[in-house]
C-alpha cells in the first residue's frame, strides 16, 4: 500500500500577502492575543518571544482537537461574509511537513463550525498561509475564533500570528490568496485492496437469495415453458437518503426531478427535519401546523404507493436542540419533550419502520440535556418508555463519529449497553457517518467497529452519510464507493442513507452528489453505478414444467414482464416466492 506524501503542501500563490491582500477587509481580531492549549498528555505548549509552540509527541488521528491554537474574534459576522485568515507558521524539530486543521467555530461548547474544516500544510520555513471561510449562519460578536487543530500528527508547530479579516457579503473570493490543498488518501483505496475483494465476495454470498416466481394463466394453471423477464426495481436493503417532505407535493421542475431521482434510485428515506421536535413546536399557529401535516401526509402517501419505507428521525435529541436552548426551566423542557413525542407518534403511527428514539446521546460537547440541566437526568429513559407504550417499532440510538476513536465511539457503546441492561432494548445503532477528509478511517476499521457494535445490537444503519473534501471530488467518490461496499458486505447493516443528495437541498452543499442544475458529480456516479448496475438483478428465461422460474438475485421489488404486460411483485428474504396470475 502506498500512502501519498504531504508533498508540495501550502505553497502560496502570492509571494507577499502583506502587500497583496484583497482590499475592503475589516480587521476582526482587534489585537486579541494568540492562545494555545493541549489536553493532559496530548502535547506541550510553550510561549515564545513571538507566538506559541505546540509539540505533539504521539499522533492522535481521531482527536485532532486535543491540541489547538486559538485566535479569538471580537466582531460579529453576518451569514456569507467571507472571512480571510492569514496564519504565519512553521514546523520545527526536523519534520519535513506538518499539518493543522483550520476551523471557524464557536469558542465554547458545542464548538459548532461555521463552514468547512480546511487542512493546511506547514513547512520548515516561515510562511503566511491564507485560508478563506464562508460562514453558513450569522455569528454573534465575541463568540467565535479561528482554531487550528494539530493533535492528529506527531509534530511541533510554531504559530507567530493569525490575522483575520472579514469582507462584505457577495465579495468575489475567487481572487483571494490560496494555499495549495493537501493531497490525501486512505488505507485500502488501492484498486487491488484485499479487503474489497473479500467484501464483494461476501455481498455475492450473503446479500443475494434464491428467489422463485410462479407464473399461472387466468384459470390459475401453471404456464410452462413461458418466457418472462424480471428486473429489480427496488432493493430490499435500504439504499436511501434524507429528504424534505414538501418536495413530494411541490410543483416546480426541481421538485419533479427530486421525486424522480428518489423513485429511481432509493429503497428507503428519512425526513431530514420534518419529524424532529423543532418542527412540532406548541407555539406554531394553526396554519403552520396544517401546512406541515399536509406536506407530510402527501409525502407518506407518495412513498407508500411506491413501496419506499421511511425511517423515523428523531424522538429526542440529548444535545439540546435549537428550539429548547433558550428555555431554562427543566420542567418546561420535560413537559414539552414528552408532549411532542406523544404528538409525533400519534401522527406517524405505523408509517415508519423504525425510530431514532435517541439522537446524539453523547454529542460533540457532552450530553447537556442529561448532565447539565438538573431534573432531566433521566429524560431519555422517560422518552424511551413513553415511546414503547405507544409503538412496538424497533428503536435505534443515533450518533455521529462512531467510526472515530474517542468518546463518541466508546461512550455510545457504553450508553447502549446501559439502556439494554435497564430493559430498554435498543434494536439498532444509527451511525451517522459524517466524514471529513482530515480523518478517513480504512474500510477495515469500519468493519472492525461494526463487529464491535454487533455484540450489543442486532442491527446497524449508516443513517446520515456524507463526505467533505477540499477540492478533491475523486477522493470523495472513491471513499463513498468503499464505504458502500464495506457496509453492504456486513450482515449487521439493514440500510445506508445519504444525508441529502441534491445541492439545492443539502445541509452541506459541497457534499451533495448532484449539482444544483442536476448534473452529476463523481460521488453521484458511484451511487448510480453500484446500486443500479453492480448490485442489480435482471434475468430473462423460461418457466419450467410447473410454471416456475428460480434464480439467484438481490431481494426486493421486481418488475415482471410477460406477454407485454409488466407487474410489480415483492421477492424478499422473508417471502422468496411469488405467484403472478396475469
Amino acid at each position: 500500500m502506498r500512502i501519498l506524501p504531504l508533498a508540495a503542501l501550502a505553497l502560496l500563490t502570492l509571494n507577499s500577502l502583506a502587500l497583496d491582500l484583497p482590499t475592503g477587509g475589516t480587521d476582526i481580531r482587534q489585537g486579541r492575543g494568540l492562545q494555545a492549549s493541549a489536553n493532559n498528555g496530548t502535547g506541550t505548549v510553550e510561549s515564545l518571544p513571538t507566538g506559541k509552540r505546540i509539540t505533539i509527541p504521539e499522533a492522535l488521528p481521531g482527536k485532532p482537537y486535543g491540541a489547538q491554537f486559538t485566535a479569538p474574534i471580537t466582531a460579529a459576522i453576518a451569514k456569507n461574509e467571507p472571512v480571510l485568515a492569514i496564519i504565519k507558521a512553521r514546523v520545527v524539530g526536523g519534520t519535513p511537513h506538518g499539518e493543522v486543521l483550520a476551523k471557524l467555530q464557536q469558542r465554547s461548547a458545542p464548538y459548532t463550525s461555521f463552514g468547512a474544516t480546511i487542512g493546511l500544510g506547514i513547512h520548515p520555513e516561515w510562511l503566511e498561509l491564507p485560508v478563506t471561510f464562508l460562514p453558513d449562519e450569522p455569528i454573534p460578536a465575541d463568540s467565535a475564533a479561528i482554531v487550528l487543530l494539530c493533535a492528529h500528527k506527531q509534530q511541533s508547530i510554531e504559530v507567530e500570528s493569525i490575522r483575520i479579516l472579514k469582507y462584505p457579503a457577495g465579495t468575489d473570493t475567487s481572487a483571494f490568496p490560496k494555499a495549495k490543498p493537501i493531497q490525501r488518501t486512505y488505507p485500502g483505496r488501492e484498486p487491488d485492496a484485499p479487503w474489497r475483494k473479500a467484501a464483494l465476495d461476501r455481498i455475492e454470498k450473503h446479500r443475494k437469495a434464491d428467489l422463485t416466481l410462479t407464473l399461472n394463466d387466468a384459470a390459475g394453471k401453471p404456464l410452462a415453458d413461458t418466457e418472462v423477464t424480471l428486473s429489480l426495481r427496488r432493493h430490499q436493503f435500504g439504499f436511501g437518503s434524507a429528504v424534505v417532505a414538501k418536495r413530494f407535493s411541490g410543483t416546480s421542475e426541481d421538485d419533479r426531478r427530486y421525486r424522480d431521482l428518489v423513485d429511481r434510485l432509493f429503497s428507503i428515506i428519512v425526513f431530514e427535519n420534518d419529524l424532529k421536535d423543532g418542527n412540532w413546536s406548541p407555539d406554531f399557529d394553526a396554519q403552520r401546523k396544517t401546512t406541515r401535516n399536509t406536506e407530510l401526509e402527501k409525502a407518506f402517501a407518495w412513498l407508500k404507493e411506491r413501496h419506499i419505507p421511511v425511517r423515523g428521525h428523531y424522538l429526542m435529541q440529548v444535545a439540546t436542540p435549537y428550539n429548547l436552548q433558550k428555555i431554562t426551566d427543566s420542567t418546561v423542557i420535560r413537559d414539552r419533550t414528552l408532549a411532542s413525542v406523544t404528538e409525533r407518534l400519534d401522527f406517524v403511527q405505523d408509517r415508519v419502520i423504525e425510530w431514532d428514539v435517541i439522537n446524539h446521546p453523547i454529542a460533540w460537547g457532552g450530553a447537556d440535556m442529561l448532565n447539565k440541566r438538573p431534573g432531566l437526568e433521566h429524560l431519555d429513559r422517560e422518552v424511551f418508555k413513553l415511546a414503547r407504550q405507544k409503538t412496538q417499532l424497533p428503536f435505534f440510538v443515533n450518533e455521529d463519529q462512531v467510526f472515530r476513536p474517542g468518546p463518541q465511539c466508546d461512550d455510545t457503546f457504553t450508553y447502549i449497553q446501559a439502556l439494554n441492561e435497564a430493559g430498554l432494548t435498543v434494536a439498532g445503532l444509527g451511525n451517522q457517518a459524517h466524514f471529513h477528509e482530515s480523518y478517513l478511517p480504512s474500510p477495515e476499521h469500519l468493519l472492525d467497529i461494526t463487529d464491535r457494535y454487533a455484540a450489543i445490537v442486532p442491527r446497524q444503519s449508516i443513517t446520515e452519510y456524507d463526505i467533505v473534501t477540499n477540492e478533491d471530488e475523486q477522493l470523495a467518490a472513491d471513499y463513498t464507493r468503499d464505504v458502500l461496499i464495506a457496509t453492504f458486505s456486513h450482515p449487521a447493516y439493514t440500510s445506508f442513507l445519504f444525508w441529502g443528495f441534491w445541492e439545492g437541498s443539502h445541509w452541506k452543499p459541497e457534499a451533495a452528489s448532484w449539482n444544483k442544475d442536476w448534473t452529476i458529480r463523481p460521488r453521484g456516479a458511484v451511487i448510480e453505478e453500484w446500486i443500479t448496475k453492480h448490485w442489480h438483478t435482471e434475468i430473462t428465461a423460461k418457466t419450467n414444467a410447473q410454471g416456475q422460474l428460480t434464480f439467484r438475485g438481490f431481494p426486493g421489488w421486481y418488475e415482471v414482464t410477460q406477454a407485454n404486460q409488466t407487474h410489480l411483485l415483492p421477492l424478499t428474504t422473508d417471502n422468496p416466492t411469488a405467484t403472478l396470475n396475469p
